[in-house]
């Protein structure tokens, strides 16, 4: 590798790392990776920059190894006579493409993916992430749970509606137990709107949803209930980050067990820095 080779994959080295650097400070990253990860890119961006960096100040070229005289580094056929031609054989062999075009096959994806790039999924993406997934029933062996738990532990807003978790309510219409506390509950869902597609021959209805993510956007899971409105009144728009006050209850599916809130009011809300469970 020569000197140019060395500083130029330093500066691609310090392409990535100043794109690291620029998720974190942009907060784009927060739509990838769970908040307890965010100090890792900024760190590995930084330590890209210095490698990028101490490359392009101090390359090192590595030397290349002399051919022999009469040997041009080939692999020939002996039923030929190609003494000839490694005699003469003085010009350069290259391999591969080159680091030019090793950098321009990087740059070129990178900058369209950089620009056109949406920082969501599409209703069709949300919907392969479980959106209007059926919740799974609940055979884990956890303590009992109780409507004085739920007085004691979970706070309420100015109309007396508990500010419930959206996984909450969503995995409550799995496990019959809980069902019982929740249904009729007054509560209060916090999440953005997504269009309903289950039983929603009217048209009436809209979905709300928070996404949860342990690790990365490869694990992110979508958890959503349904918002049935009453007459005349005022719906989101699809994106728009919401808080729904109403009435929990639960409906059958297709032989399967949903949460629906019967609203009372939806009101705008502010996005938190991270919905992947950071508020609430």
């Amino acid at each position: 590798m020569t000197a140019l080779d060395t500083r130029l994959f330093g500066f691609l080295a310090s392409i990535w790392g100043g794109l690291l650097v620029y998720f974190y400070h942009s907060t784009r990253v927060r739509d990838y990776l769970d908040v307890s990860f965010h100090h890792f890119i900024m760190i590995g961006g930084i330590g890209m920059l210095i490698l990028g960096f101490y490359s392009i100040i101090n390359p090192k070229s590595q030397p290349v190894k002399e051919q022999s005289q009469g040997s041009c580094g080939h692999d020939h056929d002996h039923s030929h006579n190609h003494g000839d031609h490694c005699d003469s054989c003085d010009h350069v062999h290259e391999e591969g493409h080159g680091p030019f075009v090793t950098i321009l096959l990087t740059l070129i994806p990178l900058t369209l993916a950089m620009t056109y790039t949406q920082d969501k999924l599409s209703n069709q993406g949300r919907a392969k992430k479980g959106l209007y997934e059926k919740p799974a029933l609940t055979n884990a062996d956890i303590p009992p749970f109780t409507r004085e738990d739920l007085e004691k532990n979970v706070p309420k807003n100015e109309y007396g509606e508990f500010q419930l978790r959206m996984i909450s309510a969503y995995y409550a219409a799995g496990d019959r137990e809980i069902q019982d506390i929740f249904d009729g509950l007054p509560v209060e869902l916090e999440g953005r709107i997504a269009p309903e597609q289950l039983n929603n021959e009217s048209g009436d209805r809209l979905r709300i949803f928070r996404e949860i993510i342990t690790c990365c956007a490869a694990d992110l899971q979508i958890v959503g209930v349904s918002l049935e409105f009453p007459e005349g009144a005022k719906r989101p728009q699809a994106e728009d980050w919401v808080k729904a006050g109403g009435t929990l209850t639960f409906e059958t599916v297709n032989g399967d067990v949903f949460p629906l809130l019967k609203i009372r009011e939806v009101i705008p809300a502010e996005e938190p820095y991270s919905e992947f469970r950071r508020r609430q």
